[in-house]
């Protein structure tokens, strides 16, 4: 009987949830599954990225203009079409039944900021195929989200460098 897909989603203030979904796409690929990461709204490419680019089966989507996480950035009219055409990319991708997984990183932060809706992203998730694997990652998931999800992981800052004046280190936060 062919496994199920379901849909998982990484949120919270803490640091982890775009490890966690990496973790998962690794493991799915080591078990000869075939993967897709759309990326959303990141400024850089990161070392995962870098890594990632030699492993079979793994593919890796979205290109977003510099973005500072540490601000709204809502009302850029530039990360709006950046989102826009990485979700048309993730919603094909989804679609098209080649993949196993599809890793939405960042997904909850473009929900949040509105650049795409409850209803296209619900319709994404509704129509795709049985066996595909949906996770999605970033702060702010909204509740729908959570509801209609499979598994919901909360990552919860208790303690931060950053905070301490730790700057961001290559290999460790990016």
């Amino acid at each position: 009987m062919p496994r199920r897909g379901l849909v998982q989603v990484y949120t919270g203030s803490g640091k982890g949830k775009t490890t966690a979904a990496w973790g998962l796409a690794l493991r799915a690929v080591g078990a000869g599954c075939k993967v897709a990461v759309v990326q959303f709204l990141k400024p850089q490419e990161s070392s995962e990225v870098k890594a990632a680019k030699s492993i079979p089966n793994l593919s890796i989507y979205g290109k977003s203009r510099p973005y500072d996480a540490r601000l709204d950035q809502r009302e850029s009219a530039e990360l709006r079409e950046d989102s826009r055409r990485d979700f048309g990319i993730a919603s094909v991708l989804i679609a098209s039944s080649d993949y196993d997984m599809v890793v939405l990183d960042e997904m909850n932060i473009v929900l949040e900021y509105g650049f795409v809706t409850c209803e296209e992203m619900l319709d994404v998730l509704r129509d795709r195929p049985d066996h595909t694997e949906v996770v999605l990652t970033g702060r702010y998931a909204p509740n729908w989200l959570i509801e209609a999800a499979d598994l919901v992981t909360e990552m919860k800052e208790i303690k931060h460098p950053a905070n301490g004046g730790v700057q961001a280190r290559k290999g460790i936060e990016f």
